[in-house]
């Protein structure tokens, strides 16, 4: 279901570029040029999934969704490029030989500059690394085809399709087109000229979003993956209290009748489960675990609330658990993690089964924190303790005292009946009674006799007794060694709350504590991508030195990331989105996307300048001439992830905060390449103006 929506996003995501493209070109013969040399470039890139093995899922779907855009904007520079030589009077081969040649070398630094963003992507540690393999292999594979498609095959079939126009009808702007390259012209020179004449507000701009960049980083809330709507929910009960399967499945049938009208669907595990690869935590004969499908997510939080109170009312020493059921996506990147789990270590190892030991600390850590947790699960236990002094002085055999007490308890298993593929254990025991009616009925046989030859029956109760104890009903442990877990699903301050938590914990010298949540793995992704951003601006770097043969011209080019990245993170606060692993390579894929449109700038501009050009004049014709394909090009990004903003499976949700961030980054990119970077390559410019 997911892959079918991604595959109508894409496809509606082509249909919306081929209409912008014919408004703007006001001519049908251009978009089927441009549709051709991209449905070749996708064949190609098919081909290329096929060879290597990568096959089409949510990530890789998603890549090309998100590559689509970036892909047609090779074949529209080149299209309007041929197309204006044409319109200055070229010949229909001379405009298609120098139109595309003029292209090749900008074209691969913007290529490479992009793809330079998705390389460092498939070195993130775990899963997300390899996950993410599939959607740098997407948009690097798909860019790499377009860029060759653009400048082998889009300029034959060009020529192949404008030599049959009729004849008599030469290449011209028609009277609509001329109005629609006029407004856009007389917006492009009023802009410009705006931004020559407040040189020293646009400087300040600069300043200025650098400050928003790195406050709104601090600003924006940070988690692994991006929020996904829900409505199913996991709720887990303990009754504590002792009893059996039979009253267990009771009282859950008449919680599900109470619910019975609210939910879709519902299910739920009673007593104890013998799952052996399980990774949930195994239930117990006193516990339950309900699942409940609300249908809708407002249905769900009502749900939640019933299930709550119908708890404290019926029965108030229980212990209720609700957690979201996780989806597919969850499980692998485990984003169901608190944002803070403290391991309450005990010293003494006789401690951590001590259950008032146990919750008097759980409730120092409370009383000092003021943040409640859901308390150890407990279990009442019975322990039967052996006085090995009267067996000696009874002369009772510890082997006949053990087979006694475990045919009272029917656990004397003497042999297993084997019928095909059913395996039937026999075991011998008494029918069920309370222990300490066992213990005062049952004896066992001394090795000493009476007088008559007859061996002494020694009551159980002179040998055996019982002690009732209460013990934590799960054993929990990691790397090092057993803990007890104290979960904070809220912590607006998880600094401070570490802190307390470590304060409250060093007043008691039998415990240590230790920590782990989503606040730590996401503080480590962070700085996994900060790294990334890091290695892809230095790749990026690296290539443009290489175009512009400068070492300060590529600085002007990366001046724009800082001001891009403000505002797409002001964006995703705005729209209520987190800065996450979708949302964050939204930011850096852009961000070595939106530069092509300053690369086809400062690349015409330096041309222009080559050829005897002034600056200012420079600067006014390059951006009449890049005007239109810098302004097609980001709206073929836009129009391309613009269908994942309406879509509501899994694969448009996780991919919803990538496409607010690229679309926000391309809106504001595309008026900085525009206006601010002519702007600051005038001012460090060391050429005669």
């Amino acid at each position: 279901y997911t892959i079918s929506n991604l595959q109508e996003n894409l496809i509606l995501g082509f249909l919306l570029i081929f209409v912008m493209v014919f408004l703007f070109m006001r001519n049908v013969r251009s978009p089927l040029i441009i549709g051709i040399s991209m449905i070749a470039a996708v064949i190609i890139t098919f081909i290329f999934f096929a060879l290597c093995k990568v096959s089409l899922n949510i990530i890789s779907l998603s890549g090309l969704i998100m590559a689509v855009g970036m892909m047609i904007d090779n074949s529209i520079i080149v299209t309007e490029n041929i197309t204006q030589y044409r319109e200055q009077g070229y010949t229909l081969a001379d405009a298609c030989i120098k139109g595309t040649h003029e292209m090749i070398t900008p074209m691969l630094s913007s290529t490479l500059t992009t793809i330079a963003v998705f390389i460092p992507l498939i070195f993130i540690s775990g899963i997300a690394g390899a996950l993410f393999f599939d959607e740098a292999f997407s948009v690097s594979v798909g860019l790499l085809t377009s860029y060759l498609v653009s400048i082998l095959l889009l300029p034959t079939i060009y020529y192949q399709i404008e030599r049959y126009r009729p004849s008599g009808k030469k290449l011209k702007n028609s009277g609509t087109q001329k109005l629609k390259k006029h407004s856009l012209t007389s917006l492009y020179n009023r802009g410009i000229d705006w931004t020559f004449r407040h040189k020293a507000f646009c400087i300040a701009g600069l300043v200025v979003s650098f400050v928003l960049c790195i406050l709104g980083f601090q600003w924006i809330d940070k988690e692994r993956m991006p929020a996904i709507d829900r409505h199913e929910l996991i709720a887990r009960i303990a009754w504590n209290e002792p009893i059996h399967t039979d009253e267990n499945l009771r009282r859950i049938d008449c919680l599900q009748q109470s619910l019975d009208t609210m939910v879709v669907e519902y299910s739920a595990y009673i007593g104890q489960q013998d799952y052996l690869i399980d990774k949930n935590e195994p239930l117990e004969q006193t516990e339950a675990e309900i699942y409940i499908d609300a249908g809708t997510p407002e249905r769900l939080a009502t749900i939640e609330r019933h299930i709550k109170e119908y708890m404290v009312s019926q029965y108030p020493t229980s212990e209720l658990t609700i957690s979201p059921e996780e989806t597919i996506f969850e499980r692998l990147f485990t984003t169901s993690d608190p944002p803070v789990k403290a391991h309450l270590y005990a010293v003494d190892k006789r401690v951590s089964d001590d259950v008032l030991a146990i919750r008097t600390m759980e409730q120092t850590v409370q009383q000092t924190t003021g943040i409640p947790t859901t308390p150890t699960p407990a279990q009442l236990q019975t322990t039967l303790l052996v006085h090995r002094d009267r067996l000696l002085l009874y002369d009772v055999s510890y082997t006949e005292l053990q087979r006694t007490l475990r045919t009272a308890f029917r656990s004397n298993h003497v042999s297993t009946l084997r019928s095909f593929q059913e395996y039937l254990p026999i075991v011998i025991g008494q029918e069920n009674k309370d222990i300490n009616r066992l213990l005062q009925e049952l004896a066992v046989a001394s090795r000493s006799t009476d007088d008559a030859g007859n061996r002494l029956m020694i009551p159980l109760t002179a040998l055996v007794t019982s002690v009732q104890t209460e013990t934590p009903v799960t054993i929990v442990a990691g790397k090092d060694g057993e803990y007890i877990p104290l979960i904070y699903t809220t912590a607006p301050y998880p600094e401070l709350l570490i802190s307390d938590v470590r304060r409250a914990v060093d007043t008691d010298k039998h415990w240590r504590v230790g920590f782990s949540g989503t606040y730590f793995s996401n503080a480590e992704m962070m700085r996994e991508l900060l790294a990334v951003l890091a290695v892809s601006i230095l790749l990026i770097y690296f290539i443009l030195c290489a175009q512009f043969e400068s070492f300060t011209l590529p600085l002007i080019v990366l001046l724009e990331i800082p001001i891009d990245t403000a505002f797409a993170l002001l964006l995703l606060m705005a729209c209520g989105h987190t800065l996450n692993l979708m949302s964050a390579i939204g930011i850096i894929t852009t961000c070595g996307v939106i530069i092509n449109d300053s690369i086809l700038k400062l690349d015409a501009i330096d041309e222009l300048r080559r050829a005897g050009m002034s600056m200012m004049e420079a600067v006014h014709t390059a951006g009449r001439r890049r005007l239109r394909p810098i302004i097609m090009t980001s709206l073929t990004t836009i129009l391309a992830m613009a269908p994942l903003l309406f879509a509501h499976d899994m694969g448009s949700e996780l991919q919803k905060p990538l496409a607010i961030a690229m679309i926000g980054t391309m809106s504001i990119g595309t008026l900085v390449s525009l206006f601010f970077i002519p702007l600051i390559y005038t001012m460090v410019s060391k050429k005669d103006q």
